[in-house]
């Protein structure tokens, strides 16, 4: 009986990713404007018209959940005899919030994303013929990696880490090239393009992003922003500022000032107090990211990274930056609160708090926290961050690398044909399984709350971009971002002390990727 009810359940599982995607299929054909001349060579632009301010919306994501002809992988048919196929990832008591919840499950319980990660892997085990063993780990999996790698123990053919977590394994020559590994194909649509393309350096990728996993969806930065306090202030609607394209930061501190308020009237702006944004010190990055600029970017010509922070729009980008995240009247940040908020329980107990209790207009965060929103009473929209001003050309969201997890081969791997046919179908099998039931059932259907979020994610995944620096974090780049929170623009004369240091340590980055020989 117990048999016969699992298969009832994965039965009723198929037929209902079945049902959406075909229902999306044809939303997308009858009802929805095309926007195909928008799109560039790999279906992601997204694109600002300069006469009218619409941003026309194309989305990687939407187009991949919408498609009803699955595409075939073109793998060939083996059967690995049983094989174990290991995969260091992380465990629940890493991260409560960042774990690996997309690599494995035990069996079905009727969560969406737990049954979509079972249906995917009993799919794959059972054509051909493996078991999937997860391997967690409950701290930095990079000393375990390398420790086993060194000693060339062939331990796990799989390794799910953050970015920049495993740089030392990248540098060090720990890790396969994926763009030549056999049978990995990265310009399948379950690659993530955008990676692919922002992260790969001297020609070589040796870890990427891929629809395999979704935490780099989770570890997408979003806006949300709540319709009650809006309505209370008679604010614009930001969804029509981001259709218009004028949604900017100088628009976002406008509002933000007109919602801060001293509730109790004691004089002092805390955590009992009305904000206009909820946010963390981290997060000037992701606002200067979201302006379309880099710390760095890799020159796809020389394939080689150059630094392209230091600027007078960046300066001019830092200045805004500094009057959204270190005007303590307006913003409530976070880290100012931590040593309140006993094990690390500010974000919840403080930022999620705020938020969903009517007292502030924005929340800036990752868009895992669209799910821990669900029980908030007050409906909330999900918008991109701001342009820096309306000649920007689009909006541009940005991974945030260390709660990520990629995908990465150790060279310790001695059947690379197997090892590559069995992640690339599984790859290829979370496209129809663990995407629609992330991003059609989960997202848009369980979590957003309207039409517009659903639209307003299809433009945010379309867009989102990746530093290369933020990776690396050559000469502790990063720092410099967190310190705009206190108040000073000092990029110019940090600029003049540390461009020679940052660019020393991304010159040895070059250097340790060219003695790599695979």
């Amino acid at each position: 009986m117990v048999k016969k009810i699992k298969k009832l359940n994965t039965i009723l599982l198929f037929l209902l990713l079945a049902c959406i995607i075909i229902f999306s299929a044809w939303i997308s054909s009858g009802c929805a404007k095309s926007n195909s001349d928008a799109k560039n060579a790999d279906n992601t632009e997204n694109t600002t018209t300069a006469n009218s301010g619409e941003t026309n919306i194309d989305s990687t994501v939407s187009d991949q959940t919408t498609t009803v002809a699955r595409i075939d992988p073109g793998l060939p048919q083996e059967d690995y005899n049983g094989y174990e196929f290991r995969i260091l990832s992380r465990g629940p008591s890493y991260n409560v919030h960042w774990y690996a919840k997309d690599i494995y499950a035990e069996q079905e319980n009727g969560d969406p994303i737990n049954d979509a990660v079972y249906l995917r892997n009993k799919t794959i085990e059972d054509k051909y013929n493996i078991k999937i063993v997860n391997l967690p780990e409950n701290g930095d999996l990079t000393p375990r990696a390398s420790k086993s790698i060194k000693a060339g123990d062939d331990a796990f053919d799989l390794m799910c880490h953050g970015l920049s977590q495993i740089t030392t394994l990248m540098t060090g020559g720990y890790l396969y090239d994926l763009k030549t590994f056999p049978y990995l194909d990265l310009t399948k649509p379950w690659w993530d393009q955008k990676a692919a393309e922002q992260l790969t350096m001297d020609g070589r990728l040796f870890a990427t992003v891929s629809n395999y996993l979704i935490t780099d969806k989770d570890a997408t930065w979003i806006l949300m922003f709540n319709k009650q306090v809006q309505k209370d202030y008679n604010l614009d609607d930001p969804y029509q500022l981001v259709k218009d394209g004028t949604w900017t930061m100088g628009k976002m501190l406008d509002m933000i000032k007109a919602v801060a308020k001293d509730l109790n009237g004691d004089g002092v702006m805390d955590q009992t107090d009305q904000w206009g944004l909820v946010s963390q010190y981290r997060n000037a990055m992701a606002f200067y990211n979201g302006a379309g600029e880099y710390i760095a970017k890799v020159n796809q010509s020389t394939g080689e990274p150059e630094l392209t922070m230091f600027s007078q729009r960046a300066v001019d980008i830092c200045d805004k930056i500094l009057q959204l995240q270190s005007d303590k009247q307006i913003t409530i940040n976070a880290d100012d609160y931590a040593s309140k908020y006993p094990n690390d329980t500010v974000w919840d107990g403080m930022q999620l708090v705020v938020f969903n209790t009517n007292r502030a207009m924005f929340y800036y965060a990752g868009m895992n926290r669209v799910t821990l929103l669900r029980d908030m009473a007050t409906d909330f929209g999900i918008i991109p961050p701001p342009k820096y001003d309306e000649q920007q050309d689009g909006y541009y969201p940005s991974v945030e690398v260390g709660c990520t997890s990629s995908v990465a081969i150790p060279v310790t791997v001695t059947d690379k044909d197997r090892t590559g046919i069995i992640l690339e179908a599984l790859t290829a099998e979370s496209q129809y399984t663990l995407l629609p039931a992330y991003y059609d059932i989960s997202l848009k259907t369980k979590f957003a709350r309207d039409n517009e979020s659903q639209e307003m994610l299809d433009l945010i995944f379309a867009s989102r971009l990746y530093d290369i620096a933020q990776v690396y974090n050559w000469g502790n780049v990063t720092d410099f971002f967190n310190s705009l929170n206190k108040g000073t623009n000092t990029m110019a004369s940090y600029w003049d002390k540390n461009e020679a240091k940052i660019t020393t340590a991304m010159e040895k980055t070059i250097a340790q990727f060219d003695q790599i020989q695979q």
